[in-house]
């Protein structure tokens, strides 16, 4: 059998998600970003710059082991998601602003987010558990990211355009989506012969300060710019809900866990 992580399941499940993303868009949301320029460039920058130096901060800390610290870092430098947009909704906070943070973040997230991998691997070594050595190619992973997300988010606001009607298949691709990604990572895990229990214990305390972290600075520092409540929380919640099923897609097939051996 195929290999569900390096093999076309995971990806095709992003792909799903991440189209399914795109019949829910139009370039009207887009363009509140220029009518919103003020809570759009907090947001963004708490989301991109903000949370993954505090990720950074809290792996070296708590000197995680560098796949652990690259996890950590990778879920603090995520763009928020789907679920950060369904919560904004239901909780009657400002929807369109986390529609445009959500857009602009994953937008951005195809540089930044190589970038701060790069970082967090050379801050601790680059080395495996198994003494080889990893990196990540910036361009590459970009490339690799946005076949994952800005494509399928881009065929599927073409199809909501000439196809108005097809926004009603947005929930089951979602839905399919998040069920494949859930189901692969979950064979995954199954499937090992050593789970990693230890590993899973060391994450508990920094990803409790992030989170800690990520309610209160996306409260705290929009109201001290001056934002409204509304603005507030809608950052808060985008800060706080990353698009953490992108996350663990490209902690799963990223080129950054693909090791090489090291020189001798």
């Amino acid at each position: 059998m195929d290999d569900p992580i390096n093999g076309w399941a995971l990806p095709a499940a992003m792909f799903s998600l991440m189209l399914g993303m795109g019949l829910a868009l139009t370039l009207a949301d887009f363009r509140r970003i220029a009518k919103l320029p003020g809570p759009v460039i907090v947001g963004t920058v708490l989301q991109l710059v903000a949370m993954p130096l505090i990720g950074f901060g809290l792996a070296l800390a708590f000197e995680l082991p560098p796949m652990l610290a690259t996890g950590l870092v990778i879920v603090a430098a995520c763009p928020g998601g789907m679920l950060s947009n369904m919560a904004v909704h239901l909780g009657r906070a400002n929807t369109a602003l986390s529609i445009s943070l959500t857009a602009t973040a994953t937008a951005a997230t195809l540089l930044t987010l190589p970038i701060w991998i790069r970082a967090i691997l050379r801050e601790t070594g680059g080395m495996a558990v198994d003494g080889s050595a990893i990196d990540v190619p910036i361009l590459g992973t970009a490339i690799e990211l946005g076949g994952l997300t800005i494509v399928p988010v881009a065929i599927g606001m073409a199809i909501r355009h000439f196809w108005p009607s097809s926004t009603r298949l947005e929930r089951p691709l979602s839905l399919a989506g998040t069920i494949g990604i859930i189901a692969t990572l979950g064979y995954d895990a199954a499937t090992r012969a050593d789970p990693p229990t230890d590993l899973f214990a060391l994450s508990i305390a920094p990803v409790s300060w992030l989170c800690a972290a990520a309610m209160i600075l996306g409260f705290a520092i929009p109201r001290l710019l001056g934002q409204s409540i509304s603005d507030a929380v809608t950052i808060s919640v985008e800060v706080c809900l990353k698009n953490g099923l992108l996350g663990m897609v490209v902690a799963s097939t990223s080129r950054a866990f693909r090791s090489r051996p090291t020189r001798r």
